[in-house]
């Protein structure tokens, strides 16, 4: 593997930068963390930190890359938007790197072309496990377009897949399948590099393999039981209605810009139009509109790294001072179609809503049961005061004799009916807290 130069220091942390402020200056816009799951993550890392343990069965790697951020920051909330920035430059370093052989801008355009897409922002807003798990994808990438050694491109892919069956099941999916194309398209490679690829894939299409076989019998734990979500997949993958084209406005460019990779690698037939050629494919079959909507959005938004290996390649091609027209062409197409979800991007409550939360220990004493039938509240409760209450979202049994349990709603959404009996101690301008009657 090519040992980076010192003239290329300053553009390999110019991407990291210039990612990082990027996605805080999206993500600060709000001083709470962002999305329905977001609270979640907070949930995870409280429990990981205090208790050893994460508090629900999940993929377990990607906890353990943002706990040092939850960690070392007074403010948790930032603590985990500065992991979201760090982890999207770091995955944007890797990118350029990669593509930096092909040219400067080629390795820009990788980089950028990932950070600033919607559907990389989507993913940071609501699904960070997904997100962070990226960071392997853009490692196996970089190893396909660079590695050297065979044996060493075999441990290293094997590593990265590893880690990303650890960290997020669509991840994994994705790079299952890509690692099987680019081992199908590395026969049409001319160069003598073409062993070396078919190293780098094989490793990590049997790596994943292995595993997917270890998760669906003897040890499901190891990916936090994620493989639920895929039989899930498997038995109905037309669940939630169908995607279909008219519903997509992004699926006629999902499908050029595939098949421009696709044309590129029967074109040139080299190592690199190989990784474009699987890319490609790939992109078009995350979008294919025959699968069930529920499943479309979440596949669609692993286009985030389908994106950059045909990208870069493409600016490469161009000749001369047309380079950075193509690179400004692509980062403008990219900018406009994300500025209308960056509006749209912002936590699941709003600030009213949270400071009227944090003040639940007011009228709850400690260790009491809190009924929350909302997931939105409950996540944001749980975050906040988990550690001195039991937070429940199913209906709860009368309370026992000493006692005490609180139903928590969003004021104008009350159920159907409070129980008789039951005394509202709290009418905020978003949140009632009641108190069940005891026995």
């Amino acid at each position: 593997m090519p040992i980076v130069s010192r003239s290329e220091l300053p553009y390999l942390l110019a991407s990291f930068l210039l990612a990082c402020a990027i996605l805080l200056a999206i993500y600060t816009r709000y001083p709470i963390v962002y999305g329905i799951d977001g609270p979640y993550y907070l949930i995870q890392l409280r429990s990981l930190s205090s208790e050893g343990a994460i508090k629900y069965p999940d993929p377990p790697l990607t906890y353990y890359l943002l706990l040092p951020f939850y960690l070392l920051s007074p403010d948790k909330n930032l603590g985990l938007k500065l992991a979201v920035a760090f982890y999207g430059g770091l995955t944007s370093l890797l990118l350029y790197a990669a593509f930096r052989r092909v040219s400067r801008f080629s390795g820009l355009t990788a980089a950028l072309s990932f950070v600033i897409s919607p559907y990389t922002l989507r993913l940071a807003n609501d699904f960070l496990k997904n997100y962070v798990s990226l960071l392997f994808l853009a490692a196996f990438i970089h190893l396909a377009v660079n590695e050297e050694d065979c044996r060493r491109a075999v441990i290293l892919s094997s590593i990265a897949a590893a880690a990303a069956a650890l960290s997020h099941v669509l991840t994994y999916g994705v790079f299952a399948v890509l690692a099987l194309l680019l081992f199908a398209f590395s026969y049409i490679v001319k160069s003598g590099s073409a062993r070396i690829l078919r190293c780098c894939s094989a490793g990590a299409a049997a790596t994943s393999m292995i595993l997917l076989a270890i998760a669906m019998s003897a040890a499901p734990q190891i990916v936090g039981y994620d493989t639920v979500k895929l039989l899930s997949f498997i038995e109905n993958p037309f669940g939630g209605g169908r995607g279909l084209p008219s519903a997509r406005v992004d699926f006629p460019a999902s499908v050029l810009l595939g098949s421009a990779g696709l044309v590129y690698g029967i074109l040139r037939r080299s190592r690199l139009s190989a990784l474009a050629m699987a890319s490609g494919l790939t992109l078009i079959l995350l979008n294919l509109p025959i699968l069930g909507a529920s499943w479309l959005f979440r596949f669609s938004l692993m286009s985030s790294m389908m994106i950059p290996p045909i990208a870069a390649p493409l600016v490469g091609e161009v000749g001369g001072r047309a380079k950075l027209t193509a690179f400004l062409l692509i980062l403008g197409f990219m900018t406009m179609i994300s500025l209308p979800m960056v509006k749209a991007l912002k936590p699941s409550i709003s600030m009213g809503e949270y400071r009227e939360l944090q003040r639940i220990p007011e009228y709850a004493p400690s260790a009491s049961k809190l009924l929350i039938p909302g997931v939105r509240l409950r996540y944001w409760v749980e975050a906040l005061h988990g550690d001195r209450y039991e937070v429940l979202g199913k209906p709860l049994t009368p309370p026992s004799r000493g006692e005490s349990a609180y139903l928590i709603l969003e004021v104008g959404k009350p159920p159907r009916r409070i129980p008789r009996g039951s005394e509202v101690v709290f009418r905020g301008e978003y949140v009632m807290i009641v108190k069940l009657p005891g026995v």
